[in-house]
């Protein structure tokens, strides 16, 4: 892909410029955006790279640096979105905070100084174009087409929200709901195929390559249908013993907000694998610590470190509990060690091939519940309020028994 033409300072001016080039015919033209350094000629700078992408990289009309002469002044787009993410934070899960905060981040970056008042179906449009092309000088890549509708539909509630508290005008908000949805086939946003189970030889592989910690989270959602961010958190205080098979009313989850109770259930095989963990840890941590983690793969090192560390270069300190993220990316890393790329192959191609996540293992247990127990059966256990959701979206449909009607009727 061609570089992103670099924000720079003019030689003997405190001034900012980028230079275009049209895709075209070739001319290329100086755009400046204002004092260098300043976050005003940052965002003019995002805002036209964003432009010249989604215009084929055709030079945009116009001078850069526009400003919005003649519109009322009053609270900044920056504004309404440190006042929104501080709503935000106490609002919605921390997984769904942190998608809203990837979007205001977006939205700032092309948006911060734009009054509300002017932000209009246009503008709206300029970022998810932004969030369709992805930044290649931020490293953000490009979201897909659910993805963007889905965060677009972030930044039209934040304006319903501040509309709601008499920060906008409301006709601002009843503006930008005038933007339709990108349509399958008729946008450059990708359409990334369905999530679908992981098979077990993807799977067993990868365990020599894991920490016993994130080793028995991979077991538990295999056997329990649980979604990553169910057990990360898991404390022995949280598991009721008395029944069986064992099970957890959980406190947080991702539909907590609207009212809705979560219970995982575990079984003799599931139990077997928490039973360590619980007899070692305190009744309130979280029974997988990455922190025992690291302690663990220390002292099963052969050799260890004699000369003194090195001093740390950043703050970041292993915490009391695995996130998804961290959780998703040690199965990355361990998938890539036990399927490491053969010579002569594409990497790209390989690693797709061979690397899952673990949203899939919730996959891959609905459809064995599906296919042994039924669909009820799998809706119950992976804690959907209708089988539609199960049949739609989780359990995949067993191919086996469709041929083997066919083979009796056909």
């Amino acid at each position: 892909m061609a570089k992103v033409p670099a924000y720079r300072c003019r030689s003997g001016y405190d001034q900012a410029l980028v230079t275009l080039t049209d895709s075209a015919s070739g001319k290329r033209r100086d755009y400046w955006l204002g004092p260098h350094g300043s976050r005003e000629s940052r965002e003019r700078y995002h805002r036209l790279i964003a432009d010249w992408e989604a215009a084929g990289r055709r030079l945009p009309a116009g001078e850069s640096g526009a400003t919005n002469e003649g519109v009322e002044q009053g609270p900044t787009v920056k504004q309404i979105v440190r006042e929104y993410w501080l709503h935000a934070k106490g609002e919605y899960t921390w997984s769904a905070a942190l998608c809203i905060r990837s979007t205001l981040r977006v939205l700032r970056e092309l948006h911060g100084q734009t009054p509300v008042s002017a932000f209009g179906p246009n503008a709206l449009r300029q970022v998810r174009d932004a969030m369709v092309l992805g930044n290649e000088s931020t490293g953000r890549s490009p979201w897909c087409r659910k993805t963007v509708n889905s965060r677009v539909g972030h930044v039209v509630r934040m304006f319903r929200w501040a509309a709601s508290r008499e920060l906008v005008r409301a006709d601002v908000y009843h503006a930008l709901r005038t933007l339709p949805s990108l349509r399958r086939g008729r946008t450059p946003a990708v359409d990334h195929a369905p999530i679908g189970p992981v098979h077990t030889a993807l799977v067993d592989p990868i365990k020599p390559f894991v920490s016993r910690q994130v080793a028995a989270l991979i077991d538990l959602q295999r056997l329990t249908g649980a979604r990553p961010g169910e057990l990360i958190d898991l404390r022995a205080i949280d598991i009721d013993t008395r029944h069986d098979p064992w099970r957890a009313e959980l406190r947080a989850h991702k539909t907590a907000h609207i009212g809705k109770s979560r219970t995982v259930h575990f079984g003799p095989r599931a139990q077997e694998v928490l039973a360590p963990f619980m007899a070692s840890r305190p009744v309130d941590a979280p029974l997988f610590s990455p922190k025992d983690a690291e302690r663990e793969r220390y002292a099963a090192c052969g050799t260890h470190r004699k000369a003194p560390a090195d001093p740390a270069t950043t703050d970041r300190t292993l915490g009391e509990a695995y996130t998804v993220a961290s959780y998703r990316r040690a199965i990355q890393r361990a998938c890539d060690l036990a399927f490491p790329v053969p010579e002569g192959a594409d990497a790209k191609a390989w690693r797709k091939a061979h690397r899952w996540h673990p949203n899939q293992l919730r996959h891959t247990a609905a459809t064995e519940i599906r296919r042994q127990f039924g669909l009820e059966a799998a809706q119950l256990v992976l804690g959907h309020s209708s089988a539609a959701i199960t049949d739609a979206v989780y359990a995949e449909r067993d191919a086996a028994k469709v041929a083997d009607v066919l083979r009796r009727v056909g």
